[in-house]
């Protein structure tokens, strides 16, 4: 393989009857290619054997990205963002109608995203992101049903998906492939999408979508085997591969995390450059992602764990000019890889239509509706499952306090959006098995598209309604959520307390003695302590009263506009002006605090 180019495998299963994964073709993506290569890795694809993978059929060959397919995908994605915020529409749906304008242009024909770039760059960075964001303490609470939502209910909405495909006159191995494709939920829908659900309720969702990516993949690598040769398929294969993809996964997780921990945390005692700990921690997915890969494990279950050994270990050792400029860095960079990829599925679908027959269209239009009502069954009928097993099982009075209701059930059905991975893995589909083309490869892309989309648009619609009537009869999981979240603040207003009480001993350590300063401080302090301990959560909690606030703002508005002035006028540098105007922001940002830039 080192030529860099693809080439047929008339075996794309070892002799030890492992599954292959999907790899780059090439040790340098090229990002320019319309029509780029993927192969299936196994042991034998090693030795020079390997099937091509492409991500939109019917694209010939073209130009490199131009100045104008750049301007193109700009400007619908600011088009598409702008009647998002406007009507609040859900932008992901708009991205991809975006998408399918751009490419009818004639500047759209040669537009492509090579799925092993999906696969390969852009899951491990947003999966990343997703990880160090999670709540470890709401996960660690409910860890149980997490494990089992991210592993048998995969297995279970995959199942019935296949089945029902299988109804409908699929072969096996293409309702397996689409049950892969949409078995797992996506985290980063989850996050933008479900804003409405309670802290607890959606960092469950969150978890789950982490954890559920690489279920999926293990799946979706036995449906290959099965679309190529279902005979090759076994218990014991399956077994292996579970084993292989979760233990050399998470394994893989925890020794890079824990080693980048303990490096950052050495690194940090020579320099505190908070660029270089930028660029480390973006170099750290992909490192783990290759070394999982490598050796036979999940990347992505790899990615997510390494991703919470850190933001357990790391996180507090960050520096504040790491916190600064990370959290917007990752923040912008998920946003910009999240509008790339939902615009060029858009972009990939009028190729995909115009290359399915007639009849194929016809079906699959059919197969869409049905697969998606089989998808949001199977996930409703699976929790069920999951839920009434536990309390089968554990019969304890804790356990109680933790049980859901048929609303909150439902919360949980609608909020299980598909996206990202979903559509990653339907693209990185072989065009061929053994030489011959795969037929039914545009007919599974257009079914899973199709579902997706109806996920984002009619899941992502509901949502608010359906978070609102759960949220009129609270279950007891709920409620015990709500009074942690309660004690959360309480606990702050303690830590407060306990600081203004110690001030002095303090000041002293710090080598202040003056009087006036220290007094200063302590009502400072106490306020904050006031306006946390009555505040329902730490969020609402503000330094100074609505009427102070309001005139802090005007003051700070009226002294921005005069450093202004001074600047038009000359009298400044603007080097000056920039400096005053960036201590008017931070002071901005400690009356209203910290901006939601999620």
């Amino acid at each position: 393989m080192s030529d860099g180019h693809a080439r047929e495998s008339s075996t794309p299963r070892s002799a030890e009857g492992s599954v292959c994964r999907l790899r780059p073709a090439q040790p340098g993506l090229d990002l320019t290619q319309t029509r780029p290569q993927a192969v299936l890795d196994c042991p034998l694809s090693r030795a020079g054997r390997s099937l091509p993978a492409t991500l939109i059929p019917g694209r010939v060959p073209g130009s490199p990205m131009t100045i104008e397919m750049i301007v193109a995908l700009i400007g619908a994605s600011v088009v598409a963002y702008a009647i998002a915020n406007r009507f609040r529409l859900i932008a992901p749906v708009l991205l991809i109608a975006a998408g399918v304008g751009v490419a009818l242009l004639p500047v759209g024909e040669e537009m492509s995203l090579p799925s092993t770039v999906v696969l390969t760059i852009f899951l491990p960075i947003l999966l990343y992101w997703e990880s160090l964001s999670v709540s470890l303490n709401r996960m660690r609470r409910s860890l149980r049903g997490i494990i089992l939502s991210a592993t048998v209910l995969v297995a279970i909405t995959a199942a019935l998906i296949t089945l029902i495909g299988v109804l409908m006159g699929l072969s096996v191995g293409a309702a397996l492939l689409i049950g892969a494709c949409l078995g797992p939920t996506d985290a980063t829908a989850v996050s933008s999408l479900g804003r409405g659900i309670n802290p607890n309720g959606r960092t469950v969702l969150q978890a789950e979508s982490l954890l559920n990516d690489g279920t999926a993949l293990v799946i979706f690598a036995i449906a290959l085997q099965a679309a190529q040769d279902s005979s090759g398929v076994t218990a014991g294969l399956v077994a292996h591969q579970l084993l292989l993809s979760f233990g050399g996964g998470i394994g893989a997780g925890v020794l890079v995390g824990a080693a980048v921990t303990k490096i950052g945390i050495r690194v940090r005692t020579i320099t505190d450059d908070p660029m270089l700990a930028t660029i480390t921690a973006l170099a750290t997915p992909f490192l783990t992602f290759f070394i999982a890969e490598e050796i036979g494990g999940s990347g992505v279950l790899a990615v997510v764990t390494c991703g919470i050994v850190i933001s357990r270990f790391a996180a507090p050792h960050m520096s504040l000019g790491s916190r600064v400029f990370g959290i917007p860095f990752w923040t912008i960079l998920t946003h910009i890889l999240n509008t790339i990829l939902f615009v060029m599925v858009g972009v990939a679908l009028p190729g995909i239509v115009a290359e399915l027959p007639r009849a194929d269209l016809v079906r699959g239009l059919i197969l869409i509706p049905i697969i998606y009502i089989a998808m949001v069954a199977g996930r409703f009928a699976g929790q069920h499952l999951i839920i009434y097993s536990i309390r089968a099982l554990d019969r304890r009075p804790e356990q109680r306090l933790r049980r859901t209701n048929i609303r909150g059930r439902i919360v949980s059905t609608v909020a299980g959006f598909r996206g990202a991975i979903s559509l990653a893995m339907a693209l990185s589909i072989p065009t061929s098995f053994d030489g011959t083309t795969y037929a039914e490869r545009s007919l599974i892309i257009l079914v899973v598209a199709g579902a997706t989309l109806l996920s984002l648009l009619i899941q992502g619609l509901a949502l608010p309604y359906v978070v609102r009537w759960a949220n009129a009869r609270p279950s007891a999981g709920m409620q015990t959520a709500e009074s942690a979240e309660s004690q959360e603040t309480q606990a702050l207003a303690d830590i407060l307390a306990d600081t203004i009480s110690q001030l002095d001993a303090i000041a002293e350590r710090a080598g202040v003695d003056d009087d006036a300063a220290i007094e200063a401080v302590r009502a400072d302090y106490a306020r904050r302590h006031d306006s946390v301990s009555n505040a329902s959560a730490e969020e609402e909690a503000r330094i100074y009263g609505d009427q102070e606030s309001a005139l802090r703002l005007a003051v700070i508005e009226h002294l921005r506009e005069r450093v202004h002035s001074l600047r038009f006028a000359g009298r400044i540098d603007d080097s000056t002006a920039s400096r005053v105007s960036h201590r008017l922001d931070v002071e901005t940002l400690h009356i209203n605090g910290p901006l939601d830039v999620e």
